[in-house]
């Protein structure tokens, strides 16, 4: 709990800087990743796989909608929207049974 809430008071604090530059934020960013490695020495944080998982579903649902919703436009060949959804439950149902087992 602790590092995010520096991370977060990290990211607040960059936004609300006037005079940042590209030199500076690579410093800053540098040196809070610094930080949490160090941190992680100290107190390593242990992230079970069924955690890593569930993180790693976010971008990839996020993609999906994109690609849901871009697939006309995206492809020269687009799938029809039955064979999409299709393809979705199939990979819904094998992470809801990989997060539940």
């Amino acid at each position: 709990m602790n590092i995010t809430v520096i991370w977060t008071g990290f990211i607040v604090l960059i936004s609300v800087l006037e005079e940042l530059d590209k030199k500076h934020f690579i410093l800053f960013g540098g040196s809070m990743f610094y930080f949490i490695y160090l941190y992680n020495q100290v107190k390593p944080t242990s992230i079970s796989l069924k955690l890593v998982l569930l993180l790693f579903n976010v971008p990839t649902l996020i993609f999906w909608y994109i690609i849901f919703v871009y697939n006309d436009f995206l492809s020269i060949n687009p799938v029809s929207h039955e064979i999409f959804i299709s393809w979705f439950f199939i990979y819904f149902y094998l992470m809801l049974y990989l997060l539940i087992a």
